[in-house]
């Protein structure tokens, strides 16, 4: 039998669109996007429970609160499931899969400040890397979800 070459899926691809996070205090992440960081509400939905959630996601008997969030064309997209019920996971960084999601800001410092002042913990000072052409820190925000703040001062 003849091995079919892999083919790639790039050409399919339009652009990034979304990640999900998935939260047990749902008015506190929500905050914490919208209020905080600016995201803008598109979608909304109290009770999310399709029986196609249950089969896209793998989640028999699938129940959710959800929300698509959007800020400059990229999305977050929040859940808080009912059904089954999650369990919270702490991950470092240097652990497999997703470990936090970025943000470019045009001012570190300032933005390091500003968390500071909403009562969330950065796990370091805003540090220069690359030789200066990244100026990133990190920050713990709701639930251990971690988030990098980056600027980039000459361009990215």
């Amino acid at each position: 039998m003849a091995q079919q070459k892999k083919q790639s899926i790039r050409e399919l691809i339009e652009r990034p669109h979304h990640t999900a996070v998935s939260c047990r205090d749902w008015d506190k992440m929500r905050a914490f996007f919208v209020d905080l960081l600016g995201f803008k509400v598109v979608g909304e939905m109290e009770n999310r429970n399709e029986p196609e959630l249950s089969t896209v996601t793998g989640l028999p008997g699938a129940a959710c609160r959800w929300a698509m969030l959007a800020l400059g064309g990229y999305h977050i997209e929040l859940f808080k499931w009912m059904t089954p019920e999650g369990k919270p996971v702490p991950i470092r960084q240097c652990d497999h899969g997703l470990t936090h999601i970025c943000f470019q800001v045009k001012d570190a410092e300032e933005t390091r400040r500003r968390m500071v002042a909403a009562g969330y913990q950065p796990l370091s000072e805003v540090l220069a890397l690359r030789g200066g052409r990244a100026k990133p820190f990190y920050c713990k925000g709701p639930e251990g979800l971690i988030v990098e703040f980056v600027e980039y001062p000459f361009g990215s």
